[in-house]
């Protein structure tokens, strides 16, 4: 896929001439290298900006061709991107990026294109090209604001100016709603006009939610995209309910409070779209009963989408949707990414700081739910002020700014928090409170590149670092015993974390789980764990959850011997 060509002379010219030369020079390039073809086609773009011919009506014949060309090229690399994003973080990268710049591109062309055709409005040849540059400019502001949102991106205020400074000159010269397709698009192609493209962009921010995936957004942006269509805007309200956007302002999408009025407000009522959504989670839900075999887990799925996208674009939100109430604070915290270096750093602090209670209590001992003693740590001196407790952290760009009986929302500053992924395990040590406590990343915000903010539902309040064995078959010829083990028998290690129950206080679960690298669970798998006084070995049993990095399962206990 990444094989790239370098013949000289390729794109030594600049072909977007005309619809003809465009032709003739894509008939050249690899036709299976999506990622090759991309990058001529940016060196293409980029000698039509160093050239000193005009911009004519030819030349953007020749740009619409090659857009209409290039189609299935931006939903392949866009497919292979969400496919790759979990599993191969890097090629993923890679394949974002050439979409993004194949979009910069493309704006770029028709802004200047635009430019050009404003001035010479008079011009007959210019005059029905008009509707269609502005409609593909704001198209593709819309594929920016997707590609934004797949990594939990806002855009700035300027780009939100820009976008509503080219509905604002169309509106002028009214050609917001005039139907355009692109040039070779076929009589069987979708006209768009100006504005669903733009109510669309403005949709499509509105999925930045924070708790979907790529997968997930791409869906559900091509759900809004054939649903938004009978959409319109109004300089007055058909309902109290709704949104608005202030087409002079910097921002998007704002749900209508009662007191919002202006003549440059406009107004978008989403019933049509709330009615088709409605309809869509019946419609799968229903198909549960009749479909087996993938396609039913696919239409739970997409329900599952679908309940995420609703609260973001229906009329009313009239309900808290939070389970449980939070509390603001402002609270440093001490954060750790990753399962991999929670088992590293906090296995190093507990082998130092972990109090024995009645001189041997095992923290990892197997006890029972509620009523066995468990090995306490030392906790902070209750005269000890919380502003003593921030100073006494290293990493203060860390803070928490809500939290619930099963939550926390924490953020971070200085670009620390770029590490933090949606299904993510993160263990917290706030600095008002003794422990750390583990969970997962549930909503993701990118404020800023420097500010992250993630909501975190907390999975375990107690949780033990520990080292796990893969158990071989014994061998006769070897019989040497060890600690009361016998080593054959021990295979490679691995680390883990151990959940003592009850742990998660949403929906507690009261039976013992393990959380281990992915690539070391499968269910009935035998491993073999060591702790101070017993040795035993464990099954894993069915999933709690389950993501790229980690799995969390429960566990049952084979055998238990004393270490000698």
């Amino acid at each position: 896929m990444f094989e790239f060509l370098t013949s000289p002379g390729k794109d030594s010219t600049d072909p977007l001439v005309t619809a003809k030369s465009v032709s003739g020079w894509l008939r050249q390039l690899p036709a299976l290298d999506v990622v090759g073809r991309q990058q001529h086609v940016m060196r293409a773009f980029d000698g039509m900006r160093l050239s000193r011919k005009p911009i004519d009506p030819a030349r953007v014949l020749a740009i619409q061709f090659l857009d209409s060309a290039l189609g299935a090229d931006r939903r392949q690399l866009i497919k292979q991107y969400v496919e790759n994003v979990e599993t191969g973080p890097r090629l993923a990268e890679r394949l974002w990026q050439a979409v993004y710049e194949l979009t910069q591109g493309f704006m770029s062309a028709y802004q200047a294109s635009l430019e050009e055709g404003l001035s010479q409005a008079s011009n007959a040849r210019w005059k029905p090209l008009i509707p269609l540059l502005f409609t593909r400019l704001t198209h593709y502001a819309g594929t920016d604001a997707k590609l934004r949102v797949y990594r939990h991106e806002r855009w700035i205020p300027a780009k939100w100016a820009e976008l509503h400074r080219t509905f604002l000159r169309a509106t002028e010269l009214g050609v917001e709603r005039t139907p355009t397709s692109l040039a070779g698009s076929g009589a069987s192609g979708n006209q768009w006009t100006l504005e669903q493209e733009y109510v669309y962009t403005l949709l499509v921010h509105q999925l930045n939610t924070g708790n979907m995936t790529p997968g997930e957004i791409d869906w559900a942006c091509s759900q809004l995209r054939a649903w938004s269509r009978r959409l319109q805007l109004d300089a007055v309200p058909r309902s109290p309910e709704g949104f608005f956007v202030d087409v002079a302002g910097r921002t998007g999408l704002q749900r209508r409070t009662g007191s919002d009025s202006g003549s440059m407000l406009r107004y978008l009522d989403t019933s049509l779209l709330s009615d088709q959504l409605d309809r869509a989670i019946a419609a799968l839900r229903q198909a549960e009963h009749t479909d087996v075999g993938p396609a039913a887990s696919i239409n739970q799925l997409r329900v599952a989408i679908l309940e995420k996208v609703r609260p973001s674009v229906v009329p009313s939100l009239a309900n808290d949707l939070r389970r449980d109430a939070r509390i603001a604070c402002k609270v440093s915290a001490r954060v750790r990414i990753g399962l991999a270096r929670i088992c590293r750093e906090l296995a190093a602090r507990d082998a130092a700081d972990a109090v024995p209670d009645g001189g041997g209590a095992e923290q990892i001992e197997v006890y029972a739910v509620a009523d066995a003693p468990r090995g306490r740590r030392a906790t902070q001196d209750e005269h000890d002020s919380i502003v003593a407790s921030l100073t006494s952290f290293s990493d203060p760009m860390w803070q928490i700014k809500d939290r619930s009986i099963a939550g926390l929302r924490i953020s971070a500053s200085g670009g620390i928090g770029q590490s933090l992924a949606l299904g993510g395990i993160v263990a917290v040590r706030q600095s008002d409170v003794s422990d750390f406590v583990l969970g997962v990343v549930r909503r993701l915000n990118k404020v800023s590149n420097d500010e992250v903010e993630a909501g975190v539902s907390i999975i375990a309040e107690r949780f033990v670092p520990i080292t796990l064995h893969t158990r071989r078959e014994p061998r006769d010829d070897l019989g040497l015993v060890v600690n009361g083990i016998e080593v054959a028998t021990i295979g490679s290690r691995f680390d883990g974390l151990y959940l003592p129950p009850p742990s998660r206080p949403d929906k507690p679960l009261a039976v013992k789980t393990l959380i281990v690298p992915t690539s070391e669970y499968s269910e009935g798998r035998s491993v073999i764990l060591m702790t101070g006084r017993s040795i035993y070995t464990v099954a894993m049993r069915h999933l709690v959850e389950q993501r790229a990095e980690w799995s969390w399962a429960t566990i049952q206990i084979v055998e238990k011997k004393a270490r000698v």
